[in-house]
């Protein structure tokens, strides 16, 4: 039973990091993976990697609102 529940949160948060790296254009494989394996400690990096992304595109002196 316990196995079952920690192959479903794997699954859950999987498909959310897929989801966010698609809607963020991430890689997408790289972020599923991650998620399966690592789950909710991904998230840290992720927010990271996004911002990273955004400062490259964009640098770091331009203002983002997010209504």
């Amino acid at each position: 039973m316990l196995l079952l529940l920690v192959v479903i949160v794997a699954l859950m948060f999987s498909v959310f990091f897929y989801c966010q790296a698609l809607s963020n254009g991430l890689g997408r494989k790289r972020w599923a993976f991650a998620g399966l394996f690592f789950g909710p400690l991904v998230w840290p990096m992720f927010n990271m990697k996004k911002r990273m992304k955004v400062n490259r595109l964009f640098g770091f002196n331009y203002l983002i609102l997010k209504a």
